[in-house]
């Protein structure tokens, strides 16, 4: 499960849409392009075979925890809209493209080697649960 590296991901897209009554549209060149950033804050990582914590902060430094539970750290940036995330200590980057956030913020994350997980922001995922 690498998903403590997944998040990093995508919820500084912030869609905003029109009053129900109204019909306007948002023109075009008022609508920011999604970059495949990830908003700052704590979130859930679900693989399918479990869940694992993730944070990252405004500067693009991560941390999470390993396959076996161990705490790790590192630092991301965007490279041709994806996320990619260096493990502190180490050179390989491992890249992910996040798909646009739903209402609650949650979104679905793919990396280059084709794992898919779920990030889910830890307001929302407490919201649901209440």
């Amino acid at each position: 499960m690498k998903a403590y590296l997944a998040l990093s991901a995508a919820l500084a897209f912030a869609a905003c849409s029109p009053a129900a009554d109204t019909e306007a549209e948002v023109p075009v060149d008022e609508v920011a392009a999604y970059d495949g950033s990830v908003a700052p804050g704590d979130y859930s990582v679900d693989d399918g075979e479990g869940t694992s914590p993730f944070s990252i902060d405004a500067d693009g430094n991560w941390n999470g925890v390993d396959d076996e539970g161990n705490p790790n750290e590192g630092t991301s940036e965007i490279v041709d809209e994806k996320i990619c995330f260096t493990t502190a200590g180490d050179d390989v980057a491992r890249c992910w493209l996040n798909e646009a956030p739903g209402e609650d913020g949650s979104f679905t994350s793919t990396s280059d080697e084709g794992e898919t997980v779920t990030v889910t922001p830890i307001a929302a995922e407490a919201e649901s649960e209440g």
